[in-house]
C-alpha cells in the first residue's frame, strides 16, 4: 500500500515517495523546451544591445562617481556615494537577470532622471551635480524596461 500526497501548487495526488511533483516538473520542462525552441522576436537582438550598452553605461557611472567623490563636499558627496552604489547593484542584478532588477532599473532612471530636472533647476546649490540632460537621457533606456522582452528576460 502507498500513500499519496496532494501538490501544494497544482493540486494533483502523487505517490508520496515523490520528492516533488512530477506534473510540475514535467510543466516546467515544457515551459523551459517551449521558450528555448522559440523563434527570436523581430528586436531580440536590439533589445540585447540596449541591455548591454546600459550595464555598460552603469559601470561608467559607478567610476565617474568614485571619482568624483574625491572632489565633492557635503551633500554632493552622499548623493555620489548613493550613484555609485545604485548603479553598481544594478550592474550586478543585470548581469545576473535577476527579478528584482528589472523594478530597481527602472526606479534607478527614474531617480537620475528627476536628480537632473532637479540639477537643471536650482544649478546654484548643485553645481557638483548639475548634469542636466545627462540623466535624462537614460529615459531612453527606460522603453526597453518596460517591455515584455524584458519582463520574460529578468526571470530568476
Amino acid at each position: 500500500m502507498s500513500e499519496f500526497a496532494e501538490c501544494q501548487n497544482c493540486g494533483r495526488r502523487f505517490f508520496a515517495e515523490n520528492i516533488e511533483c512530477p506534473y510540475c516538473r514535467d510543466q516546467q520542462v515544457a515551459r523551459e523546451r517551449a521558450w528555448e525552441e522559440q523563434p527570436q522576436a523581430r528586436g531580440g537582438q536590439m533589445f540585447r544591445f540596449l541591455f548591454a550598452s546600459f550595464q555598460l553605461l552603469l559601470v561608467v557611472i559607478v567610476l565617474v562617481a568614485l571619482l568624483g567623490l574625491r572632489r565633492a563636499a557635503g551633500p554632493a558627496q552622499w548623493i555620489l556615494a548613493l550613484e555609485a552604489l545604485g548603479s553598481g547593484v544594478a550592474a550586478f542584478g543585470l548581469a545576473q537577470r535577476r527579478r528584482w532588477a528589472r523594478p530597481f532599473v527602472i526606479g534607478f532612471i527614474l531617480a537620475n532622471a528627476g536628480l537632473g530636472v532637479w540639477g537643471m533647476v536650482d544649478r546654484g546649490s548643485m553645481r557638483a551635480l548639475a548634469w542636466g540632460p545627462g540623466p535624462l537621457a537614460l529615459l531612453a533606456f527606460l522603453v526597453p524596461f518596460c517591455s515584455r522582452q524584458a519582463r520574460e528576460r529578468f526571470d530568476r
